[in-house]
């Protein structure tokens, strides 16, 4: 299925257990390479969604757009995903067609560069697909 995340340098987070529950202590798990682009993601989430409560769910970190709909991230191994990333419109579909990896994922590999002013322009067309 899928292949394993990251592994942190260590297995807790800053507040001294398990699973983080800050998106900060989600990020810092990671080591320098793939740290730095979750970071950069983080940075067009945040740009995009100027004031979308940041918070853990399923895991992973997530920029809300509103109440119960909001854009997740998550680091792996190769690279970094984006969900849910429903249909966009045409020409937005076309730029981000190389990087879907099923209906509503899509990937960005730490091998290639990472387009973060195309996952801004993706991540705003759906906070205001949900503002409506």
């Amino acid at each position: 299925m899928s292949e394993p995340e990251t592994t942190p340098e260590t297995s807790s987070d800053a507040e001294g257990g398990g699973a983080p529950t800050t998106v900060d202590a989600y990020i810092h798990r990671f080591p320098d390479g793939p740290r730095q682009v979750l970071e950069q993601v983080r940075a067009a989430l945040r740009r995009a969604v100027p004031g979308g409560e940041e918070k853990i769910r399923y895991g992973m970190p997530a920029v809300m757009f509103a109440d119960r709909y909001g854009i997740h991230f998550a680091g792996w191994k190769k690279h970094v995903g984006l969900y849910p990333v429903g249909e966009l419109d045409p020409d937005l579909e076309a730029e981000i067609a190389p990087h879907r990896a099923t209906k509503d994922t899509v990937q960005f590999f730490y091998k290639d560069p990472v387009p973060y002013d195309l996952i801004e322009r993706v991540a705003r067309a759906l906070a205001e697909r949900h503002r409506a």
